[in-house]
């Protein structure tokens, strides 16, 4: 019988749709967190109906059924997104086609189209996320794709061979894991770039927890994110907690309503300033914040690459941190910022409006009057906010116009921008230069590992007075408020500041159990994910090449290093799949053991034409025979025993579609037995 199947044939057999559909829905599961709720459920409906209609052979999706929903989900993209373009839009068309393609795949023409451009279809999830959980995801949908193939591949049998999810798991990890040394070699080898090829445009929401200027009066309700901003590691010990002021904008200009950052200049630190000055070199991983400035801890005294120290010790950069930055930096923490103040910059830090806050002016000045020095003022300042009823909140009342003199004498609730804008206004009233610092302050420090993680929630906001010999001075008035007057949901934050006044205990409401454990063992997944593959640039590159003896290599090197490995690997696994292509695997060599035994016992004639239904033949002969001689129960017994092996060998070997290791060793057993 002609067993050759044409292509027509192959194209029109009915295909194994399940493992197709199942193939493409692990695809798209990472992008259905990402795009619309309606497009999700669109190709859900599209996958059902298409298992709908393989099993009722009746129904058949209609030509015009198909050219209706996908005209429906292109004009659903464009309302929703009023264009094509973008990471948000893009992905989502291209979601929504890829799951409607479901529904014109009948040939196997076409499934392996749906199949192959799966793989391309997994790029996508990393344009919303690059965390480690997506790339491990990712060896799931390729099992299933790889699965669907070979499900496929059984059509020229006219049949699917059926296997567990176990079998399944097991043969294609084995192809995986052959294609894991190259994967890691091109890793390794392959040139980095100084930076991507393209970009993709995001989502216009602000991704930091600062921003470039304040407005403490126009918010009622500010939110806590514990989403992290950036990691720090320092080379020695870590300062304490409570030195902990990550530095980022200076605010200066104020008009009544909103401080804003004013203008500076680049400043070189000299080297005679540093003499005896402790210095701290550590490192951080800034996540993107859309802003021009990097976060050092306070008092700088080198830029890092790519940025410009200033005049107020902010980091400035050229362009946006857009990614995942990370940098090296050294401080200073006891250096004094600027001893000696110009007339000008006196008068810029001293300016405020002539208008408005009269009652809050009108006090600094009177005030300031019953005391010999600034310092002496500004601390009399801080004793009436630790000793009156000011309290720390994150829901203080809005307050539109005059803030301060709502904040400081009508409210008394705010939280660090309110305190940080009253106190630089109170100053400058009485003729004391002053300034607001925004950033963060604090962290925690991953038990786990050796380095410290700052989180949105961390962002905040404190002033610095200028003193004459002394030069700028950082106070932080949220330390001085009472700690009865601060909201519960702040203490773990506030214990981190040094209290002005008072010091007490606060029991830490962070649950330090087995829930946090592990927050903490992933976020240091997170972290050596982005030292090691996210951040493996072409400086680390070098970096590493150069530990390893070779710090001249080009990147014409780097590929032939490459392409040598690659070709010595695949000859490698090429001459041990010939070289095992020729090899009897198990059953066939302990088939082979069974029919020398028989042979050696003269039950049996065998030569290299002689098949196992012949065996069977002989032995049913021959037990015919011996019963004629003596019709013994063993006699029988022995025969039969002989014939039940080589029928499972049978049955295995030619029979069965779904061979599994059970009935392997189960024949095993039965041919050492004999």
């Amino acid at each position: 019988m002609n067993s050759a199947i044409s292509k027509r044939q192959l194209q029109t057999r009915e295909l194994p749709i399940i493992p197709i559909v199942i193939a493409q829905q692990c695809v798209l599961l990472p992008l259905y967190f990402f795009i619309p709720l309606w497009i999700v459920a669109l190709n859900l409906f599209a996958a059902g109906l298409v298992v709908w209609s393989m099993k009722n052979k009746s129904f058949e999706v209609d030509r015009w059924l198909k050219l209706v929903i996908t005209a429906a989900a292109i004009v659903g993209i464009l309302v929703v997104f009023r264009k094509f373009s973008g990471r948000d839009a893009g992905v989502a068309l291209i979601s929504a086609m890829y799951g409607l393609k479901i529904l014109e795949t009948k040939k196997l023409r076409d499934a392996n189209l749906l199949l192959s451009l799966g793989f391309f279809m997994l790029v996508a999830g990393f344009l919303f996320t690059q965390k480690p959980w997506i790339a491990l995801y990712q060896f799931i949908p390729i099992i299933a794709i790889l699965n669907a193939l070979v499900s496929m591949q059984s059509i020229g049998r006219g049949k699917v061979v059926k296997r567990s999810l176990g079998q399944v798991i097991r043969s294609l990890s084995q192809y995986l894991l052959l294609a894991l040394p190259i994967m890691i070699v091109l890793f390794l080898f392959f040139p980095r770039l100084g930076g991507p090829i393209w970009r993709m445009p995001g989502a216009s929401t602000a991704a930091s927890g600062v921003s470039d200027s304040m407005t403490p009066g126009d918010v009622s309700s500010l939110q806590l994110f514990d989403k992290v901003a950036f990691r720090a590691k320092f080379n020695g010990s870590a300062p304490n907690e409570k030195d902990l002021y990550w530095r980022m904008l200076t605010l200066g200009e104020y008009d009544g309503i909103t401080w804003t950052r004013a203008g500076t200049t680049p400043y070189k630190l000299p080297e005679s300033e540093l003499t005896g000055k402790e210095l701290i070199d550590y490192s951080i991983t800034l996540e993107a914040t859309r802003l021009n400035y990097l976060v050092t801890l306070d008092r700088p005294i080198k830029a890092p690459q790519r940025s410009t120290l200033l005049k107020d010790f902010t980091t400035y950069t050229p362009f946006r941190i857009m990614d995942r930055t990370r940098y090296q930096v050294t401080s200073a923490p006891t250096l004094p910022i600027e001893t000696q103040l110009s007339d000008t910059q006196r008068s810029f830090y001293t300016n405020i409006p002539q208008d408005g806050n009269l009652k809050t002016k009108n006090w600094a000045q009177e005030q300031r009057q019953k005391y010999q020095s600034d310092a002496e003022f500004i601390h009399s300042v801080l004793v009436q906010i630790n000793q009156q009823e000011y309290f720390y909140t994150l829901q203080p009342p809005i307050m539109r116009e005059d803030v301060v003199d709502s904040f400081w004498f009508d409210y008394q609730r705010g939280f660090c921008e309110h305190y940080a804008g009253a106190l630089v206004f109170i100053a400058r009233a009485a003729g004391i230069p002053a300034r607001v610092v925004i950033g963060y302050q604090g962290g925690e420090k991953n038990p786990l590992s050796d380095y410290w993680i700052v989180r949105y929630a961390n962002a905040h906001a404190w002033t610095e007075i200028w003193y004459e010999d002394l030069g700028w001075v950082r106070i932080d008035p949220t330390a001085a408020i009472a700690s009865h007057r601060v909201e519960q949901d702040l203490l773990t934050d506030y214990r981190q500041r040094e209290s002005l006044f008072d010091n007490f205990d606060i029991v830490d409401l962070e649950d330090l159990g087995l829930f946090k454990q592990f927050e903490y063992w992933m976020d240091q997944v997170n972290n050596n994910w982005n030292d090691w593959i996210l951040d493996y640039n072409s400086q680390r590159q070098r970096q590493l090449f150069s530990n390893w003896g070779f710090s001249k290599i080009t990147n014409e090197q780097l590929i032939a290093f490459m392409l040598i490995i690659v070709s010595l690997f695949l000859g490698f696994i090429s001459f041990r799949w010939l070289h095992q292509k020729d090899r009897k695997d198990q059953v066939a060599r302990a088939y082979e053991k069974f029919q020398s035994k028989l042979a050696k016992e003269g039950l049996v004639n065998v030569d290299s034409t002689t098949g196992p239904m012949q065996l069977i033949n002989q032995l049913k002969e021959l037990e015919y025979s011996a019963l004629v001689r003596s019709p013994h129960k063993s006699v029988r017994s022995k025969y039969e025993q002989h014939i039940k092996a080589i029928e499972a060998y049978i049955h295995y070997r030619y029979q069965n579609d779904k061979p599994d290791f059970k009935a392997k060793k189960n024949l095993l057993l039965q041919f050492r037995q004999v």
